[in-house]
């Protein structure tokens, strides 16, 4: 269905980066914006019985872009060895910490297993409460499955078959990075995981073998690239500077150091922002930032709220528009329709209002087109059959299908009553699942098939090893995390962790 967006506008214009007026955004029904128009222009052809959803003074933006996450963990809380004293060294240390797969694998891969649907309905769910509507970092899964926000490893842009980004967690040798670099003279972009640890440390090299296979262009996205001195990064030509992505939560919380963005910046790399995973990540997007927020103010980086909304709309949509040969990130024709409507209070500038903005504040959120997410009167007004929720103590709707119904939206009482049966008794919820695996005799492409979920991140060492079908009894899964940033959240930072206290003045943002 098209339809029409009235408020202040702020598109993140590459030729007016501060505009910001009154206006109305037309959404056709292809999933892109048609028009933007200041004041009370007309409407395109087409739109005249469109419905028209007025927004006040409240602003109108661009999808917020998570770059960097790892969403089949985002049930979890955050995690921290209890034995550890001293920063790791990199990503291959802690995986390796006697906690983690007790407290991290297990849980992630039973929930997985059991009730994968119900599973993504939640963390798709914490996503949109922060007004992410794009995400990179999706299990991979045997068929498709209830998909609401933008799914950035597999978006098609339009149709096409081929295979627009190629990502890696794992570390890849030389002449599988010859191969990428080979994909991105194609077109295509190559987000990769690449120099995560402390400054100097051994991982240093995925980034220097990415430079010599020839990887670092303009769709080279790396993740992390903390463990990279200043020198390090003149590797990366100025001509052809892609992107790195932040995540300063779980940089500090693991390392005791973040990435280099000063330097980053003098190389001409666009800084995106990613709120990586449950167990040393923010809730969303919009703690992410603020996180970016206090290490810049500590570490002089300069950074304006402007240049800190632009890490989570037209950074990262500049260099995926380079990949998928549509806009997305800005509000322009021809774009994808993804917008993030957030409310004003104040006569603070609209950056700084988006920076200070919690969860209470997303009004709404629109993804291809379709509302997926906001307050109720306005999820009324967009025609959207939605299931409502409380969020903080306020009322809240959201479109997820069923997928046992897929006309129907999924209720929050539902799916959660699924994970918290797999919380309870992970055992018998883990013989059930295999029992419905063993029953099934089609091919697992098939849209019937049960659903299979791959999760991207290390499972450990140690006793825990093998099928987690075969340890069921030892599974303890904790509760659900909360879907925002509570009380629960700022105690778990606390004496945690290897931030030197940075991170406990998130909870400032939140009072």
């Amino acid at each position: 269905m098209v339809l029409v967006l009235a408020g202040r506008v702020a598109p993140c214009d590459p030729n007016d980066p501060d505009a910001v007026f009154k206006g109305r955004v037309f959404l056709n029904d292809t999933g892109s914006i048609e028009h933007i128009a200041k004041g009370a222009g007309g409407a395109p052809a087409g739109f005249a019985n469109a419905p028209v959803i007025d927004l006040g003074n409240d602003f109108i933006l661009p999808g917020l872009i998570d770059l960097h996450n790892h969403i089949g963990y985002n049930t979890l809380p955050l995690w921290a060895e209890p034995t550890r004293t001293t920063p790791y060294a990199h990503h291959d240390s802690w995986p390796n910490a006697p906690s983690y797969q007790a407290s991290i694998t297990w849980p992630s891969k039973a929930l997985a297993a059991t009730e994968p649907e119900a599973l993504l309905a939640y963390v798709q769910l914490r996503a949109l409460v922060g007004g992410t509507t794009a995400m990179q970092g999706w299990p991979t899964a045997n068929r498709q499955h209830v998909q609401v926000l933008r799914n950035i490893d597999d978006e098609t842009a339009g149709g096409t078959s081929r295979d627009l980004i190629y990502t890696s967690t794992l570390t890849l040798k030389p002449l599988e990075l010859a191969k990428r670099a080979q994909a991105q003279r194609n077109g295509a972009g190559f987000i990769y995981h690449c120099g995560e640890g402390a400054v100097g440390s051994l991982v240093k090299r995925e980034f220097v073998d990415s430079a010599n296979a020839g990887c670092l262009t303009q769709t080279f996205i790396g993740i992390h690239c903390n463990s990279l001195a200043e020198a390090d990064w003149t590797r990366w030509p100025q001509a052809e500077a892609g992107a790195v992505v932040w995540s300063p939560f779980s940089n500090l919380w693991l390392y005791g150091s973040t990435t280099n963005i000063k330097a980053a910046r003098r190389q001409g790399v666009a800084i995106c922002i990613g709120s990586d995973w449950g167990p040393s990540g923010t809730k969303n997007i919009l703690g992410e930032i603020k996180v970016a927020k206090l290490v810049s103010e500590r570490d002089g980086l300069g950074l304006s709220d402007r240049d800190l909304v632009a890490m989570m709309t037209s950074n990262p949509g500049d260099v995926l528009t380079r990949c998928w040969k549509r806009a997305i990130g800005r509000l322009v024709k021809g774009a994808f329709a993804d917008i993030t409507v957030i409310k004003s209070a104040g006569d603070k500038p609209v950056w700084t209002q988006v920076i200070e903005a919690t969860e209470a504040d997303i009004a709404l959120v629109v993804i291809d087109g379709l509302a997926r997410y906001g307050n109720p009167s306005l999820m009324q007004k967009a025609g959207r059959p939605s299931a409502k929720f409380r969020l903080a103590g306020k009322d809240r709707r959201f479109a997820i299908a069923n997928p046992d119904a897929p006309d129907k939206p999924w209720k929050w009482e539902e799916f959660t009553k699924l994970l918290k049966a797999v919380i309870a008794d992970p055992k018998t919820a883990l013989t059930r699942a295999e029992a419905r695996l063993r029953a099934y005799a089609g091919p697992l492409d098939s849209p019937n098939a049960p659903l299979l979920l791959a999760l991207d991140m290390p499972t450990g060492g140690g006793a825990f090893a093998g099928n987690i079908r075969d340890h069921a009894d030892k599974v303890v899964i904790p509760p659900l995390s909360s879907l925002v940033h509570d009380k629960k959240f700022f105690a778990d930072i606390t004496g945690r962790g290897f931030h030197g206290g940075l991170l406990d003045g998130l909870a400032e943002f939140y009072r």
